[in-house]
């Protein structure tokens, strides 16, 4: 939620809020004061007294709720794009829990009570650095303190710790062609799929395995590669209170490799559940829901 829906949300619910305690004190007063109180009486009291307004402040606790749950627990997104292929598709509603990091002032997004750290292969939903009117959703690849080495021949990473040295075990598989009418829907967008050879490989971390979508004769050259100080090309340190984050599909992710790091202030939560998917028809109102992509998010 950007933060000026937040202000705007904030601010109605306040107003709500002062409403339903001025209206809910009369009604006591009423109450309290009439010896002759009756349910008739009450009725025709409220109808009386703008009885529709009453019944929308009537509403509080609910709004009340919604706001806390939204705010502070969970909160629906829309996956507009293909960068996360084929963990995540267009056209997937997902569950954020904006808990599991810890609990956040709304309005600046710092953390106020803390829970669990960041690991590496959540999928999470962040606010993209340059532009924080924008939500972002990756895959986390390197922790603070990690050194990240992408080979862009392969798209094969290593990441060096303190601790270990770890290269990502991958097993390649070649898509056939129905997977690729699941994955895109307009062929006029993408008219070099029936000349380009997509692989599909399994990445393995920290014992979670996800699908990760690439195009060997496609290289990294159509971005400018982020190059961090005192560091070669195509190897990045993370910074402290700092994440690496990537696409699953590599060659179609606007991410670290080409932006830099996303700092823990910018963190929504982690994705956990695609509740709905559905396929829109092209030149068409009509859509499809696609039960068999409702399930947990690896």
């Amino acid at each position: 939620m950007n933060n000026i829906y937040t202000k705007i949300f904030l601010f109605s619910f306040l107003i709500i809020s002062c409403i339903w305690i001025y209206y809910k004190i009369i009604t006591l007063n009423y109450f309290y004061s009439n010896k002759n109180f009756n349910i008739y009486n009450y009725i025709i009291c409220m109808l009386n007294k703008k009885y529709l307004i009453k019944q929308i402040v009537s509403l509080f606790p609910i709004i009340l709720l919604i706001f806390i749950i939204r705010l502070f627990i969970y909160e629906p997104f829309y996956i507009p794009s293909g960068s996360m292929i084929p963990s995540l598709v267009e056209g997937d509603f997902i569950l954020v829990n904006k808990f599991i990091y810890g609990i956040k002032n709304p309005l600046n997004n710092k953390i106020i009570v803390n829970n669990k750290f960041p690991q590496r292969g959540d999928v999470i939903v962040f606010k993209y650095p340059k532009n924080v009117k924008i939500n972002y959703i990756k895959r986390i690849i390197g922790l603070p303190g990690d050194i990240i080495f992408y080979n862009y021949k392969n798209k094969q990473i290593t990441l060096y710790n303190k601790k270990y040295i770890k290269t990502y075990i991958i097993k390649y598989k070649h898509l056939e062609k129905s997977n690729l009418i699941n994955f895109y829907e307009n062929p006029t967008k993408y008219i070099l799929l029936k000349k380009l050879r997509f692989l599909q490989y399994t990445e393995h971390i920290n014992r979670l395995s996800h699908k990760i979508l690439f195009i060997p004769e496609i290289k990294d050259e159509t971005l400018k590669i982020y190059k961090q100080k005192n560091m070669p090309l195509y190897t990045w340190k993370v910074p402290n209170k700092c994440y690496f984050v990537m696409g699953d599909n590599r060659d179609d992710s606007f991410d670290s490799r080409y932006w830099g790091f996303v700092h823990e202030k910018f963190l929504l939560g982690k994705a956990v559940f695609i509740w709905l998917s559905i396929q829109k028809k092209t030149n068409s109102w009509f859509f499809k829901i696609r039960f068999n992509r409702i399930h947990k998010i690896n």
